[in-house]
């Protein structure tokens, strides 16, 4: 109506200046009635009609036969329009379509007045951004706002709508929402459901409001609403959502959720919640609080934190999230990085609250600068200019790090506590309730790699490390120690390469790497006095050279018409250590891994027997590993006595399968004819009619670890799941957890979604060890915020 009132204003200036230019004029006497066909333009108001008619006796225009009036974005066609000069009013006759930019209005006998600026069109239909409105009479009473009397509002495409509300009072808010009152909702002309009223958004963008609240039941809170919130948008930065949970039997839970982002600049969020928790006929006040920051500052420097914080785990125990339901630690973290030299200098602050013991330990602060490996001819040369000279190979590499660390065991502790304190054990002077240190690491290296004859891999190496401590654990204060290492080692590959004219498999390659390296540190058991915290520790073995010694080996494979290829198809690795100094026994476990991995294979297409269907680009996976140790002293050809095996593989089987639209329904065509074509969404529409082609996918995975004999693990276990479309709509996932040791189910998990066209049904269901939920929620796919009904329950046993 908005556009009638523009339009008709405009005219209605246009006719009063014609009738003045006509009353004027000598050569033209007044006369009842004259017809003739127009098409003008004055300015960017621009008419057309098959002919026009006026009457100066009673101050009225009359535009006949296919009227378009255009100002600017506003257009209005009717069969007829007339214009009352002295009632100041205009009517259309017959068919009506009004466009204002994109919105449309269809209709027929609209009636307007001009100064008021409202008006009445019968039988009138629009097209929202997600819906369509009708009704018998559509009136406009304010600016962009429309009343409907017997309205009906739908979100769905079709010339014949799946379903739609009703609505005997229908106000329409343009760009804002619809409100009906009574309402009923309507599914294939079946009522299926009554409200008092009825409030759809339909704005654009982000807007303060409230948000929908989720009211149900269960047998431990009772009645309860969820998510009574009220949420709030700060420009284009940042989101605010104030929320409070109300339970019947258990309490109540408030909650502040933030996120805001800054592009190039900064992002973060906060998450924090208090609670009044009901329980075993006590009352609990607890809180939380989650945040993170990420800032960058300039110069590829950035700020992070992350703040995680609880009163106690009480507070996540009816938490839907498994990582907070069985979380045993926070960490909360702060860091600065920033350029520095060719590297990057990092500090931090740590804090981890163990919720079992409810023991701290902080790490405040840390940091930390390393040098990658560099030549070291830069020192003395440009980096772009290398000497030819063999100790152009040799390397170097530093880093340093700073650490302070606490360890808080009392369960009553003070800031002092907390930023440095050393408190021992009343019953166990040994023992620490708070234990602080501090101590400052230098680390130096220098490597040399080069190759013999083209094929030996050599590198030789020094590393030395000297640490500087508060105190040792004899207490002597501001002490230093030191350790250091020498090692060399050496390797080369070996390819063996056989190629098949005949078979699938056209070529087999495989590569075979020995490697051998002996490092050697001296007797640096004296360094056992000394504290090993964060990054600060030495080494406190014995004099060692330890000699180790490994076999790689890797098979690639080449086949197949068109020559695919299967790199390490097939690997195995052997490994062994041994101390050359010790004289009984010096090697150790010797150790071996073996994998296989020979990728997806393509199992074609699959026509189901005695039917149409037929599934598509059928394609398997497999993949295994086995690991093992055993003592190298024990070792004997009968009896290897294994340790430590682990066995892992995993099977999947997937592809596609086409689905076909038997009875798709014609669209609603009635705006099509005022709106620009899209080719686009034409083709999508085909696309979607015609039927879809979905993936399909099962797999199922199994590890299991034994420490002697395999046929008696230690720990065995399945997974499965599973994910496909049963049909078009109908859509299936599946997964378990089963402990073959014991038995037991720890996880199961199913969710099952049915597409209604324009709703979609979603029912899951989780269980957890002793914990099992439910959740049901069935939403229009257009406004899924908005016309939502869900439900869902949640127990432990």
């Amino acid at each position: 109506m908005r556009k009638t009132a523009l339009t008709l204003t405009l005219l209605l200036a246009f006719c009063q200046l014609l009738l003045w230019a006509q009353v004027s004029s000598p050569a033209n006497p007044a006369s009842p009635a004259d017809t003739l066909a127009v098409a003008a333009e004055e300015d960017s108001l621009s008419y057309a009609a098959d002919s026009v008619s006026y009457n100066q006796a009673k101050e009225q225009i009359r535009l006949y036969g296919r009227t378009n009036v255009q100002y600017q974005e506003f257009t209005i066609n009717s069969d007829s329009l007339l214009v009352d000069l002295k009632a100041k009013r205009a009517y259309s006759y017959g068919d009506t379509v009004m466009r204002d930019g994109d919105q449309i209005l269809i209709g027929s006998d609209v009636s307007y007045d001009i100064d008021t600026q409202t008006g009445i069109m019968t039988g009138g239909s629009s097209r929202l951004e997600q819906g369509f409105y009708t009704g018998q009479n559509v009136r406009k009473v304010d600016k962009d706002i429309y009343d409907v009397d017997d309205g009906s509002f739908t979100t769905c495409e079709n010339a014949e709508p799946d379903f739609w509300f009703t609505a005997s009072k229908l106000r329409v808010y343009r760009g804002d929402k619809i409100v009906g009152k009574p309402v009923i909702a309507y599914v294939n002309h079946l009522p299926v459901f009554y409200f008092p009223y009825i409030v759809v958004p339909i704005r654009r963008g982000r807007y303060p409001g409230f948000l929908i609240p989720e009211p149900g039941y269960n047998s431990v809170d009772g009645k309860f609403v969820k998510g009574i919130s009220w949420y709030y948008p700060y420009q284009d930065y940042a989101d605010v959502i104030l929320s409070l949970d109300l339970y019947e039997k258990t309490g109540w839970k408030a909650r502040l959720n933030t996120d805001y982002t800054l592009r190039y600049i900064l992002s973060g969020g906060l998450d924090a919640g208090f609670q009044k928790r009901i329980s075993n006929f006590q009352t609990y006040y607890d809180w939380y609080a989650k945040a993170d920051h990420h800032q960058e500052l300039g110069n590829k420097a950035t700020f992070d934190a992350n703040l995680d914080f609880v009163s106690n785990r009480r507070v996540w125990e009816s938490s839907t999230i498994l990582d907070e339901s069985l979380a045993q630690q926070v960490t909360s973290s702060v860091s600065y990085r920033r350029p520095l030299l060719s590297s990057y200098l990092n500090v931090g602050a740590t804090y981890t609250q163990d919720l079992i013991t409810n023991n701290v330990s902080v790490a405040l602060p840390s940091a930390s600068f390393s040098l990658p490996s560099r030549p070291v001819y830069e020192v003395f040369y440009k980096p772009d200019v290398a000497p030819n000279a063999w100790w152009s190979n040799v390397n170097y590499n530093y880093g340093v790090r700073f650490d302070h660390t606490g360890s808080i065991k009392d369960s009553i502790w003070t800031f002092r506590d907390l930023v440095w304190n050393n408190v021992s054990d009343p019953a166990n002077p040994s023992d620490w309730l708070v234990l602080h240190n501090l101590g400052l690491k230098h680390s130096l290296g220098l490597s040399y790699n080069w190759k013999l004859k083209g094929w030996l891999n050599w590198s030789h190496g020094l590393s030395y490390d000297e640490a500087w401590f508060d105190r040792d654990r004899n207490d002597a204060g501001l002490v230093r120690g030191n350790d250091y290492r020498a090692y060399t080692n050496a390797n080369f590959n070996i390819y063996g390469i056989r190629n098949f004219r005949n078979g699938w498999l056209k070529s087999l390659r495989h590569i075979l790497t020995p490697s051998a390296g002996i490092s050697y540190n001296p007797d640096f058991s004296a360094n056992s006095r000394f504290y090993s915290f964060g990054g600060i520790g030495l080494m406190n073995s014995k004099e060692a050279a330890n000699l180790s010694l490994a076999l790689d080996q890797k098979w690639q494979i080449k086949y197949g018409k068109d020559n695919r290829k299967i790199n390490d198809v097939l690997s195995l690795s052997s490994r062994v250590s041994a101390n050359l100094l010790e004289d009984k026994k010096p090697f150790g476990a010797l150790s071996h891994t073996a994998s296989f991995r020979p990728g997806n294979f393509s199992l074609g297409n699959l026509r189901l027997p005695g039917s149409q269907y037929s599934l598509n680009k059928i394609s398997l996976g497999y993949s295994a590993q086995y690991s093992l140790t055993h003592d190298p002293y024990q070792l004997q050809w009968t009896d290897w006595r294994p340790a430590s095996q682990y066995f892992s593989q995993s099977l999947s089987l997937s592809g596609s399968a086409p689905y076909v639209k038997y009875f798709s329904q014609p669209k609603n065509r009635v705006f099509e004819p005022y709106q620009n074509a899209d080719s686009l969404a034409l083709q999508a529409e085909a696309a979607v009619t015609s039927g879809s082609t979905d993936n399909w996918k099962i797999s199922v995975s199994h590890n299991l670890f034994a420490s002697k004999n395999l046929l008696d693990p230690s720990s065995d276990n399945l997974r499965f799941d599973l994910s496909c479309k049963i049909t078009d709509n109908w859509s299936l996932n599946y997964g378990n957890y089963y402990d073959l040791k014991t038995k037991n189910l720890i996880t199961q998990t199913l969710s099952v979604t049915r597409d209604l066209h324009c709703w979609k049904l979603e029912v899951s269901y989780s269980r957890r060890n002793e914990f099992w939920e439910y959740r049901v929620a069935l939403f229009n796919t257009a406004l899924p915020d908005a016309l939502r009904f869900q439900t869902h329950d949640s127990k432990r046993y």
